[in-house]
């Protein structure tokens, strides 16, 4: 988004917004996304599982992964995209859901915590923490698939 069209609270040509209820919808029917977090070498956006859990995004990482040391306590931004079906298949759609909040080392009393949450699995002897996001701050926007992001002089729909 332009700072400007950000500025005037807009969405740029070619995007709509999408709902809460939407997000939320979009984020329980997937299971991957891109974890953008502030590590000690900078920033970094890695693909992570998910499993959703009440009010909270949970995503298992292997304790040796920087997510694991760097995401819990700080800002973090989950964000999880793919094509939608569109009314016209000449104009094939993007949607982006993004969840950002600060992140928390899930302990199973504030966010519950089972193996069977989670899709994957990790070798005996790897061991693992669970870092937990609030789903308090979505956002989402669908675009037109054939657009960037900064293509704002073209007729979208």
């Amino acid at each position: 988004m332009s700072p400007t069209a950000a500025a005037e609270g807009r969405t740029p040509a070619g995007q709509r917004p999408v709902t809460a209820s939407d997000c939320l919808r979009w984020l329980q029917q997937h299971h991957e996304g891109r974890l953008g977090y502030l590590s000690g070498r900078g920033p970094r956006s890695v693909v992570v599982s998910y499993a959703l859990a009440d009010d909270h995004i949970l995503m298992r990482v292997p304790d040796y992964n920087d997510i694991a040391q760097y995401a819990p306590g700080s800002q973090v931004t989950l964000a999880v995209d793919g094509l939608v079906e569109s009314d016209s298949p000449s104009k094939p759609e993007v949607e982006e859901v993004s969840v950002t909040g600060i992140a928390a080392q899930a302990d199973g009393a504030s966010s519950p915590v089972d193996a069977g949450r989670f899709d994957e699995s990790w070798p005996s002897g790897i061991k693992t923490s669970v870092v937990s996001l609030p789903l308090t701050q979505l956002s989402g926007v669908e675009r037109r698939a054939d657009l960037q992001p900064d293509d704002e002089h073209r007729d979208p729909w």
